[in-house]
């Protein structure tokens, strides 16, 4: 046989061989080592994005040789930030459970109510419930009250995992119980927040005449600050708040520097028919205290005649639709298709809208002011529509309390306090002349208008001397009452 033909004959029946042994080689170069391997578990249990085995080795590790501070500490990260796969976590939660369970309630205390990972979310509410976890109580009603990406739609409230879990813990027919109790026995100082939530979840899960209820009964709330404001404004006013920052604008409606506009607006709900002033919300109030002042035939006009009005006032002019392309339909800005929807707020707070901004002072102002925003990069502008002392429409600007870009603005706290008796708060789309794809509110002012339930305007370029007027407020309701002119002089 040739040499070189014998050569080539050994290499080619040893090849498969060696590819085999290579393969091998490289798989148990890529498999882990057991928990013996682990030098420290805390260093592994800190990076994320690791493959799932070896976090298995490094918190069996651990769980062998003891759980040190380091290793804690690592744990409680897995169980609350994102970057670890979900059967990795799960065993986190396990060991941390098994040696020191509060520290898992503070683990999650901060982070739960914002978790983006909803999966994460949904299984660690699950493991919280399986163990009975008590304490976990307050933090699974915040992160119920909290919105999150991925529950908007097709989570009912009743379908979160929180309220599972908490149906789980408390039981099923004790969870409205357990948010009142939670409200009343927690620190109002320090838990604020927390009581808010309770009451909120009580409004949206149906549990209004309870709370009336327990507004009606002096006893149950004497000596409770936020309790005694809203047993006022219920009483006195009749609107009950729902978020948390109505109850905020609830009351700062009962401090003594509104005490004017409090007064007002007791006289202007005694002024409506009886059904009406049973239905109006805390957002109604400025628009009933704005009516009495300006036009008080408002308070008793039918909504008809208000729908009316503003079709024939905002017929012929000019409208502009967003671009909602990548979020769905539904988003419909036309008043006709939006009256099955109407209050009498929303007509009303309309009809002032068409009043105020038929005034060449503030459209002026409006111009003004878009004109100053489009040629700053750093923020949108925005403030609050009023009146003034002479019952005149006014812009008030606020500077936003901070700067993230051209295509946002942040309401300080100022915009607020001007808002409890204000009647819009507003923002500019102005980033250039023509900006009809950007007209109106979009998904980040409707998140803003579902929190504070207000009454909003956007003002949108549509051209140099065209500004489109959208009214819009919670639950995606928006009127395009067409464009405004720039004034002339």
């Amino acid at each position: 046989m040739h040499p070189t033909h014998d050569v080539h004959v050994r290499l080619t029946s040893t090849l498969p061989r060696l590819l085999c042994a290579a393969a091998i080689a490289l798989l148990v170069a890529g498999c882990t080592g057991g928990p013996e391997s682990v030098q420290n578990p805390a260093e592994v249990l800190n990076r994320s994005g690791q493959s799932r085995e070896h976090y298995f080795d490094a918190i069996e590790a651990a769980r062998l040789r003891g759980v040190d501070d380091a290793t804690r500490a690592a744990l409680r990260r897995m169980i609350a930030a994102d970057g670890y796969a979900i059967d990795a976590r799960e065993r986190a939660f396990a060991l941390l459970y098994d040696t020191d369970p509060k520290a898992v309630t503070a683990a999650l205390e901060n982070s739960l109510p914002r978790m983006g990972d909803i999966a994460w979310r949904e299984r660690v509410c699950a493991l919280v419930a399986e163990r009975g976890m008590q304490d976990m109580v307050p933090t699974l009603i915040r992160a119920w009250a909290n919105p999150a990406t991925g529950f908007t739609t097709g989570f009912a409230l009743s379908e979160r995992p929180e309220r599972i879990a908490l149906g789980r813990i408390v039981g099923e027919n004790r969870v409205s119980e357990s948010l009142l109790q939670t409200m009343r026995e927690a620190n109002p100082a320090t838990q604020a927040n927390l009581r808010a939530r309770c009451w909120e979840l009580l409004m949206k899960s149906g549990d209004e005449a309870r709370l009336r209820a327990l507004l009606a009964d002096p006893a149950q709330w004497s000596g409770d600050g936020m309790l005694s404001d809203l047993a006022r404004v219920a009483t006195e006013l009749g609107p009950m708040p729902i978020t948390r920052e109505e109850i905020l604008w609830a009351r700062k409606l009962c401090e003594p520097s509104r005490a004017a506009f409090f007064a007002a607006a007791r006289d202007a709900l005694a002024a409506m028919p009886r059904e009406r002033r049973e239905s109006v919300e805390i957002r109604s109030l400025p628009i009933a205290v704005a009516a009495r002042v300006r036009r008080p035939e408002l308070l008793t006009a039918e909504e008809s005649a208000l729908y009316a009005e503003i079709e024939a006032r905002t017929k012929g002019r000019r409208r502009a639709s967003p671009d909602f392309t990548g979020f769905g339909s539904g988003f419909s800005e036309n008043l006709y298709e939006q009256r099955a929807r109407a209050h009498w707020s929303d007509l009303a707070a309309m009809v002032l809208a068409l009043d105020v901004l038929a005034e060449p002072a503030l459209v002026r102002h409006v111009f003004e002011q878009a004109d100053r925003d489009r040629e700053d990069r750093t923020t949108e502008f925005g403030g609050v529509v009023a009146l003034d002392d002479s019952g005149r429409g006014e812009l008030l600007e606020f500077p936003p309390r901070s700067k993230n870009g051209d295509l946002r603005y942040e309401s300080p706290q100022v915009l607020f306090d001007a808002l409890y008796t204000g009647l819009f708060h507003f923002h500019n789309h102005a980033q250039k002349y023509e900006n009809s794809v950007h007209a109106g509110p979009h998904m980040g002012d409707f998140a803003f208008a579902d929190s504070t339930r207000c009454n909003g305007v956007v003002f949108s370029y549509l051209s140099a001397d065209l500004i489109g007027v959208d009214f819009y407020r919670y639950d995606r309701f928006v009127v395009d009452l067409g464009a405004v002119e720039r004034p002339r002089g």
